[in-house]
């Protein structure tokens, strides 16, 4: 069924509320000091029940220029509006900053209603409806119905109820599916139910049992009771005013202009990038670094506009802007907000939210003003596309859905598509890059490996740990891994055992050292298991040949043709080999093996036994078990 929300709006005694009375029987003065003075103080609420049994809710929000606030904290949420216009005093200011309110909001569809038509002669009548088409023209209300209406007599009230109904087809049905949100406008305590908030639900659906997240505070709170138009409710659905009650909330707690949301759903932030409108009846400009306040929701907030491609606007114009803000605000990417000027306090202009988590940094250049058009006028898959190029490396769900602020079920589908078309890879169960990303860090890792290989030519490569930590500093161990084997596979780069080189790369030995790897190579292979230390090696060499000797090693080792038992202890790699697959054939018919076992299996002295051993122990390939050891990992 769709929920939708009407919003009156209007100048101060025009009759709004007569009106809604009129048409739904319900009185939305509920203070004391509006029955009083006369006047709408705080927004009221009422619900309109049509011949078919749908309902429409209706806001009823404050005209008074002193009551602004409270008229825009009623109008979120609102998705037709109906301006109220007096026929005995026609088009006045507030009727006016009220209608670029609404057209800031995102308002596109409603009615204008002249009210008090008892009151004037046809003649007047006409001078009215003249100056209401002149205030609408360009406008989303230009072309939309005039009704004539006296909420007194009764007159024209069918023929607006009927107007409403038609306009309910116009209503987009909300996504039920998205996490909730709820912007709290008033919070009262009540006897049995604890805190009480109320307020328009905007998204998705809540019901009771559910987690709710009370923002900017960050506090959660299981939802005890709902109410939706004065009725208990087990689940309430976008579009609709609702009230819940949250258990265990102490009174203080949560205020108006809070957002009550479903877990993780909405960004907190101090800085939003937007598209900053200038209404075109204002006198006033915007200049770049004004102070404006700031109306979002229920919330209302000191904030710095710092325009990205404009100095400043004048009535009419629009650009890019950065909001740096006073407080914590609860949003999500294209939110609507109204802006009024500092001092004097009247409505300059509105816009929308772009991005929620921008970076540190403001830039002008063309990339970063496309990145802003892409937020504002992109699809879902465009714009995930676009923060997962901007998240610069390995992400998870989490990261795309907050930063690009999409929810769960759409990252779902983009990522999909994304991945058909090759612009995003999955690299670990829930572990993301970017084709984009991906070539980047391509690209560096070709500059990395290329500077190692021309400083150390005669190693095998660069440490695959050291490479991972200059490539992808801070990532997890297994993320920059999957990003290496990406890499390889690609055929970008080569990776053996622990070491990363340039496919094209290999080692070139000078005829000297040949010579020195020749002799060390005979030296090794005649020694076997036996083989003779590091300073034993060095003093087969001459002086003059030292320096060759510790480079030739040194490849050796990168290579792998020598692996490192023990700082004193190198064998052969075929030497290594050869006593891998004795202990191996050792194992298949015994639970474990001792040092004395393994010296005599290797025909060799205890040193290097106990050299092998503690190499196994070290690679977890075996483990000690009192004296002996058994195979743990295995060979």
């Amino acid at each position: 069924m769709k929920h939708v929300i009407i919003g009156t709006a209007g100048h101060v005694d025009h009759g709004k509320t007569a009106l809604v009375k009129a048409l739904t029987g319900i009185d939305t003065d509920r203070l004391e000091e509006e029955k009083r003075r006369g006047v709408t103080i705080e927004p009221g609420f009422a619900y309109i029940d049509f011949e078919d049994g749908s309902r429409a809710g209706i806001i009823d929000v404050p005209g008074h220029e002193r009551f602004i606030r409270n008229m825009l904290a009623g109008s979120g949420g609102v998705d037709l509006a109906m301006l109220v216009v007096a026929a005995d005093e026609g088009v006045m200011p507030q009727t006016r900053e009220h209608l670029g309110i609404l057209t800031q909001l995102g308002i596109s569809d409603g009615v204008v209603v002249i009210t008090k038509t008892d009151k004037v002669e046809p003649d007047w009548l006409e001078l009215v409806t003249e100056d209401i088409a002149q205030l609408n023209k360009g406008s989303f209300l230009e072309g939309k119905p005039l009704l004539f209406v006296s909420a007194h007599t009764g007159d024209g009230l069918p023929a607006l109820k009927t107007a409403l109904y038609n306009l309910l087809g116009s209503v987009s049905e909300k996504n039920a599916q998205l996490p909730f949100r709820l912007p709290v406008d008033r919070v009262f305590p009540v006897d049995g139910f604890g805190i009480v908030v109320t307020g328009t639900l905007i998204e998705g659906s809540v019901k009771v049992g559910d987690v709710a997240e009370i923002l900017p505070l960050n506090k959660k709170a299981p939802v005890r009771n709902i109410q939706v138009h004065g009725e208990n409710a087990q689940t309430a659905y976008a579009g609709q005013r609702t009230a819940i009650s949250l258990a265990g909330v102490k009174r203080g707690l949560v205020r108006r202009g809070d957002v009550i949301a479903a877990e993780g759903a909405i960004n907190v932030t101090e800085v939003v990038d937007i598209r900053l409108n200038v209404l075109q009846d204002t006198k006033r400009t915007i200049k770049h670094g004004a102070e404006l306040h700031l109306y979002h929701g229920a919330r209302t907030m000191l904030a710095k506009a710092v325009l990205i491609d404009s100095r400043e606007l004048h009535h009419g114009e629009s650009c890019y802007a950065r909001l740096i803000l006073k407080e914590p605000l609860p949003c999500r990417r294209g939110d609507r907000f109204v802006v009024r000027f500092y001092s004097p306090l009247e409505t300059i202009g509105g816009g929308v939210i772009l991005d929620t988590l921008p970076g540190d940094r403001i830039s002008r250049r063309k990339p970063a003003i496309d990145a802003l058009k892409t937020r504002e006028n992109g699809n879902a898959e465009e714009i995930a596309a676009l923060t997962a190029d901007q998240l610069g490396g390995v992400f998870t769900e989490k990261d795309l859905c907050r930063r690009a602020d999409i929810d769960k079920s759409t990252f779902s589908e983009v990522t999909e598509k994304l991945a058909e078309g090759g612009r995003i890879m999955r690299l670990l169960p829930g572990k993301f890059i970017s084709a984009k990303t991906q070539e980047v860090l391509g690209e560096k890792c070709k500059i990395l490996l290329s500077d190692y290989h021309a400083s150390f030519p005669l190693r095998a490569g660069m440490n695959i740990a050291e490479l991972r930590q200059k490539l992808l500093p801070g990532a997890g161990t297994d993320e920059a891994g999957a990003v290496l084997n990406a890499l390889r596979e690609n055929g970008i780069i080569n990776l053996i055992e622990k070491t990363a080189a340039m496919p094209n790369f290999a080692t070139t030995y000078t005829p000297e050292q040949s010579r020195v790897k020749e002799e060390l190579l005979a030296k090794l292979s005649a020694t076997g298991y036996d083989a003779p230390s590091p300073d034993e090696l060095t003093a087969m060499f001459e002086k003059n040949g030292k320096r060759e000797f510790e480079q030739v090693f040194e490849s050796m080792i990168s290579n792998g043709e020598l692996i490192i038992l023990s700082p004193q202890v190198f064998w052969l790699r075929t030497v290594y080999e050869k006593a891998i697959v004795l202990i191996r054939e050792h194992f298949e018919n015994n639970n474990e093996i001792t040092l004395a076992q393994c010296r005599d299996l290797l025909s060799t002295s205890r040193k290097y036994a106990l050299a092998l051993l503690e190499h196994l122990d070290g690679k977890q390939a075996t483990q000690m078990h009192g004296d002996a050891r058994r195979l743990f990992k295995g060979l």
